[in-house]
């Protein structure tokens, strides 16, 4: 069978933990994980029965079948990015990816086959069922004849990346240091390609009339004769290249760049707001399919591109839990997310250029968001953003405050902003180590964090410098309401203040039972205290130990954030939400 993601899941937990005196912890009778919001993972290829039915690979293991208006998604072996699909029918289809994966699907079900090598394959493509070949690391070339994998000799051993043919007898395939081979049904053989950049993709409307495109915005065409390089234009790389019937070919790649061939010239535009693009499929007939960067898929139907799946920012780094119905999560490339009952809606504010850090306020009616470039946004329903932004430019990583009239931001060289109200003021910090994370009890008890193993308490009069006994960098700090303050970092450090003599703070390292680094920290009213970190790690801490809280996720949790409900929500890479919730 497919060795799917629960397998890749227990594997791991097994090797992550071993060693470890508790093991996860079942969730509490009446909550659950739940995945708020799936993750957008870039898409590498496409492949379709037609353009209401196509397969879409993904990296992080992630295959997604688009079938008349609703998606499908497996997950498999969680860390093997998926980088080509094709298929003969709707229930025949070969996926492969790295580290020599390799999955059939038989219209129900996916069975893992072993395709002649644990190198990372990056192409694949056939004449028929019976006659499939795969390409990649190392030269790799394998051929499937229907029922198993059969490895070939390619006579090169750069890397292979694309594989394309007219017929059983006339089949190309190009890679690394612009090595081209060409099957005649008899025997593979070089080719001079006239350059030597790599070339990421190969494509034909005959065997005649053949195009391949590469690093440094490279094109070749083969006439039948020889292979000649044409200009571009651009210095993109360019990852697929295809064409309709009829029609001027098309070439797609780095930072949106999306070529077409007019009269020999190839013109050039942009295209998904600069995203990335990587693969293209055409029904042979008038549509043609586009798949790139963070979950874009987007259909052609002359004259017009349809996005059937937008995609989110790469990933999120703040989130805030306002009541027991509504959160707020933040993260790049200008991303803000209102959640509630009806999911999660986006209210960014138009601000792009900006990646948003961190959120908090006094309810869903009124917060404020902290970002790179010294921007700082207040929401208030029913007007409009208010913005600040700070001469200094300093990136702003984290806000906590005590009400509205008593806020703290800090971030880069130790920057350290209150907000009174009215006005945002710098305070002295007495540290340029860029902080991360600020929390407090009140007024007079506000501790921050960041790197050097910097932490400094803020007394309500001036902010001092304590001596950690660490030099990495500490992530996230939280206050207990009783007085224990914790602080987290790389490597699953945890750091729990206790009282020295004289009154002073000091701190003692504690076993957190993971190696993982952890980046974020919540609590609730009665002082349990929750971490979020790397590999979809969550932790529990009541006061004696730290326990598991097994997600069954291993993308990376950057925040986390529990309602008055004792509802928590974790954000993290590829616009992943979790909830554990009742």
């Amino acid at each position: 069978m497919a060795r799917v993601l629960a397998c890749a899941l227990l594997a791991l937990a097994l090797l992550a933990f071993a060693g470890c005196d508790d093991d996860p912890v079942a969730p509490p009778a009446g909550r659950r994980w739940v995945t708020s919001l799936e993750p957008q993972y870039t898409n590498r290829s496409v492949w379709g029965v037609s353009p209401t039915h196509f397969f879409v690979t993904s990296e992080r293991g992630a295959v997604s079948r688009y079938r008349d208006g609703s998606w499908t998604t497996w997950h498999f072996e969680y860390f093997q990015n998926l980088r080509s699909v094709w298929g003969a029918d709707a229930d025949r289809v070969m996926v492969v990816g790295e580290s020599g994966l390799c999955l059939r699907f038989d219209g129900q079900d996916w069975t893992s086959l072993y395709p002649g090598t644990t190198g990372d394959l990056h192409g694949v493509w056939g004449t028929a069922w019976d006659n499939i070949y795969a390409v990649g690391e190392g030269g790799a070339l394998s051929r499937f004849d229907g029922t198993a994998w059969t490895a070939l000799a390619s006579g090169t051993s750069s890397t292979l990346y694309s594989v394309w043919g007219s017929a059983p007898d006339d089949v190309f395939v190009v890679g690394r240091d612009g090595v081209i081979l060409h099957f005649d049904g008899a025997a593979w053989t070089p080719m001079v390609s006239g350059t030597s950049e790599a070339l990421d993709a190969v494509w034909g409307a005959s065997g005649d009339d053949v195009y391949a495109v590469g690093a440094l915005g490279t094109i070749v065409h083969y006439d039948g004769v020889s292979w000649q390089v044409q200009a571009s234009g651009v210095i993109d790389r360019l990852w697929d290249v295809r064409g309709l019937p009829g029609k001027a070919p098309v070439a797609v790649g780095a930072n949106g760049v999306y070529l077409t061939l007019q009269d020999g010239v190839w013109e050039s535009r942009n295209v998904a707001g600069g995203r990335y693009l990587y693969g293209l499929w055409g029904d042979g007939d008038s549509s043609m399919l586009l798949v790139g960067y963070n979950g874009l898929v987007m259909r052609l139907t002359d004259p017009a591109w349809e996005t059937l799946n937008e995609g989110r920012t790469h990933w999120l780094t703040g989130i805030w839990a306002a009541d027991c119905e509504t959160a707020v999560a933040v993260g790049k490339n200008g991303t803000v997310l209102l959640g509630g009952s009806a999911g999660w809606l986006d209210i960014s504010p138009q601000m792009p250029d900006v990646d948003w850090a961190g959120v908090w306020g006094t309810g869903p009616d009124d917060f404020f968001i902290v970002g790179s470039g010294g921007v700082i946004m207040r929401y208030r329903t029913g007007r409009p953003w208010t913005v600040w932004e700070l001469v200094s430019r300093a990136n702003l990583e984290a806000v906590w405050g005590n009400g509205n009239g008593d806020i703290y931001a800090v971030g880069q060289d130790g920057i350290i902003m209150h907000f009174d109200g009215f006005v945002w003021e710098a305070m002295v910090s007495n540290t340029t180590y860029p902080l991360l994370s600020v929390h407090g009890r009140g007024p007079r008890d506000v501790y921050a964090v960041g790197l050097g193993g910097t932490i400094l308490h803020f007394d309500g009069i001036v902010w001092t410098p304590l001596v950690s006994g660490v030099s990495g960098p500490l992530e996230a700090v939280w206050c207990r309401p009783r007085g224990e303050t914790v602080v987290v970092g790389e490597a699953g450090l945890s750091l729990h203040s206790l009282n020295g003599e004289g009154g002073g703070i000091i701190w003692e390292s504690r076993g957190s039972n993971t190696v993982f680094p952890l980046f974020g920290l919540t609590g609730d009213a009665d002082g349990t205290v929750y971490a979020a970190g790397s590999n979809g790690l969550v932790l529990e801490y009541a006061g004696e130990g730290w326990n598991i809280l097994a997600t069954e996720r291993h993308d990376q949790l950057d925040a986390i954030a529990i309602d008055p409900c004792g509802d928590l929500y974790c954000a993290g890479y590829w616009g992943l939400i979790l909830e554990y919730t009742h």
